[in-house]
């Protein structure tokens, strides 16, 4: 692993860390143009790739993670954080 790809990890991980998310980063691949990203939460996995821009840019950053957040919650939702994301969107929590 070279050390830009120990960094965006460390990036990831963090910010990961900081909101709490209730999966991880699994692994990551330098493409031509930026990163693979495969995100695991229990048996679920996620792929997604990422512009280096994107890594570079804190709220981009943010709104990647939150839209993985949100797609984890479709293909698991009965997870506890699914069950919760639904009922937010009934209007039950607020």
């Amino acid at each position: 692993m070279t050390h830009r790809e120990s960094n965006v990890r460390r990036k990831i991980q963090t910010t990961l860390s900081e909101h709490r998310e209730a999966f991880a980063l699994a692994d990551l691949a330098r493409t031509r143009d930026g990163y693979v990203l495969k995100f695991s939460r229990g048996m679920v996995m996620l792929v997604r790739s990422c512009p280096m821009a994107v890594l570079d840019d804190d709220a981009q950053l943010a709104a990647l993670l939150a839209r993985v957040h949100r797609d984890f919650d479709v293909v698991d939702p009965s997870r506890p954080l699914g069950q919760l994301a639904q009922r937010r969107q009934r209007g039950i929590l607020s």
